[in-house]
């Protein structure tokens, strides 16, 4: 039986995920850290890492799970005007997380289809 699932989509979806994946990247980085003080320096840091897995397309779904968990935290100590733009990143990156990275990423290199054969 045929799978009717595209785990790494080429051509018009494929761009289309690059587009996600540079939304969730920039709706990352403009978000203000839900931390102050010494640890604001660290979360710049992973926030920075964040950003060039998604980049790249680097463990994508992980990534993009990171990012959801990390603006639900930005909306619950948020006022009323963060909440929208955190809401709208979180929604984002589920949608990346159960997406995937698409054919032009490196986990379509890492993880994608292999032929698998029987030696002789």
């Amino acid at each position: 039986m045929h799978r009717l699932i595209v785990l790494f989509p080429e051509g018009g979806p494929g761009a289309g995920l690059i587009l996600l994946r540079l939304a969730v990247m920039a709706c990352l980085l403009l978000q203000d850290p839900p931390v102050a003080g010494a640890y604001a320096d660290a979360m710049d840091l992973a926030t920075a890492v964040l950003a060039a897995l998604l980049l790249i397309g680097l463990l994508t779904r992980t990534t993009a799970a990171t990012c959801c968990v990390l603006a639900l935290r930005v909306m619950h100590g948020a006022d009323a005007g963060s909440v929208l733009p955190a809401l709208a990143l979180a929604l984002s990156a589920l949608a990346l997380a159960l997406l995937g990275p698409g054919a032009y990423s490196i986990d379509a290199r890492l993880f994608g289809r292999r032929v698998l054969g029987r030696p002789r």
